[in-house]
């Protein structure tokens, strides 16, 4: 079970912050209750393109948490539906895990900031594979100041494996080790560097 990175309390199903990425309850998931550092660098953005779009993007941040919120119950409820004997769950193969990658869908889905981020990518791929009658992880990765979430399988034959859902790749995830490859992908956000060291990581099942 989670806990609120202000509070402590242990959550359930916690909410992610836009701003900072890191996990709350609902009491302080808003960047004024958990004293967000993120959010004046975002205030200062959102000015500049507000100026630019049509006003209905004013509410973009109520948009996106409506949207987080469903994502959560969606994932929820087809949990409940799978543990409540509409689907036996059981842990894949490797093979298994390999054979769903590459016919799950979730990487064809377009990565739009604060609409469509790596938390969706994670949860549709969880409930993909609940569908499948396979048990799966969303794991909140904790960076030296981001965050990033994924997928994970206990597989039978070789154990805990990672799965990048953007990317339909398996990865490692070692704690103070770089994790994207910098030989392919840069660990830049909105067209800021940050440093992707693994600090930490928890895995909800």
């Amino acid at each position: 079970m989670s806990k609120c990175g202000q509070c402590g309390s242990e959550v359930t199903l916690p909410f992610g912050c836009c701003f900072c990425r890191g996990a709350f309850c609902s009491k302080h998931v808003n960047p004024e209750n958990h004293q967000c550092q993120e959010l004046k660098f975002w205030r200062r953005e959102k000015k500049a393109l507000e100026l630019k779009m049509p006003k209905f993007r004013k509410h973009s941040s109520l948009i996106l948490a409506f949207c987080t919120v469903l994502t959560l119950l969606s994932v929820a409820t087809v949990y409940m539906n799978c543990t409540s004997g509409g689907v036996e769950l059981r842990d894949p193969t490797y093979q298994e895990v390999l054979w769903f990658i590459e016919s799950d869908q979730t990487d064809k889905n377009l990565y739009r900031d604060q609409e469509y981020t790596c938390a969706n990518y994670a949860a549709e791929f969880k409930t993909n594979a609940l569908k499948a009658g396979y048990r799966c992880g969303y794991v909140r990765v904790f960076f030296v100041d981001w965050s990033h979430a994924l997928n994970c399988f206990n597989t039978t034959d070789r154990e805990l494996i990672f799965v990048e859902p953007q990317l339909d790749e398996i990865v490692a995830l070692t704690v103070g080790q770089s994790y994207w490859d910098r030989t392919r992908y840069a660990p830049r956000y909105n067209g800021r560097t940050y440093n992707d060291t693994v600090t930490g990581f928890m895995i909800e099942w």
